[in-house]
């Protein structure tokens, strides 16, 4: 089951952190639809791609809005941010037993459960400038035949447009498109097995790409 987190309690246990997305519970209902919605499609491919009994990786959870989600679904999680003073919150406003939760570097982190059969990147990835240092520990973290689910910003000019019409500011860290992403992604091991947008699924002017990939060589599911 999909868990949507209530505003109220989002807004209650914010911190001041520019890293942890505050549209989740903007008081703008259309912006929450949108930015839920991402989540809402990877849970849906999840459905179709992932088992229930696999281990996941929330690959820069942030708040860990997705957590009572992931945890519903998956027989363990892993949640790895530099930041998780919110995600400790969820995790007990929750009682999300098989959640552990990693404040670490990528760069420096030993992940115990890796490699994991389902990793989730939300609106990670474009925060790295060099995108090899976070594809490589994904390749090395992800299982062969493993899925890994992204949801990338596509930066056209409806998406500029909308953070002009709600005041929103586009994050000092955003380097790169989901073209971009996806591109590099492709380029570098990974193989796209679906793929769907927010907010229309026929991918007219979207806001967000979410897809599923696998590592070049796994088995399709």
């Amino acid at each position: 089951m999909f868990v949507e987190i209530p505003r109220e309690f989002l807004a209650g246990i914010a911190t001041d952190s520019d890293r942890i997305p505050t549209l989740y519970y903007s008081r703008y209902w259309p912006v929450r639809r949108f930015f839920w919605m991402r989540l809402k499609l990877i849970y849906s491919l999840m459905r179709r791609a992932s088992a229930r009994n696999a281990c996941c990786l929330d690959f820069g959870g942030g708040g860990g809005v997705f957590l009572p989600t992931l945890s519903g679904y998956f027989k363990k999680v892993v949640c790895i941010d530099l930041e998780n003073d919110e995600a400790h919150k969820v995790v007990a406003q929750y009682q999300l037993s098989n959640v552990q939760l990693v404040r670490e570097d990528i760069a420096s982190a030993n992940l115990a459960d890796a490699p994991f059969d389902a990793i989730v990147a939300a609106d990670v990835l474009e925060h790295f400038q060099d995108l090899s240092f976070p594809v490589n520990a994904l390749r090395k973290w992800l299982s062969l035949g493993g899925i890994l689910y992204t949801s990338l910003p596509s930066e056209n000019y409806i998406y500029v447009f909308l953070r002009k019409v709600f005041g929103i500011t586009k994050p000092w860290d955003h380097y790169h498109t989901a073209g971009e992403v996806e591109s590099y992604l492709a380029q570098h091991g990974f193989k796209q097995i679906r793929k769907t947008f927010v907010p229309f699924y026929w991918g007219i002017l979207p806001l967000f790409h979410v897809s599923a990939w696998q590592l070049d060589g796994g088995a399709d599911k």
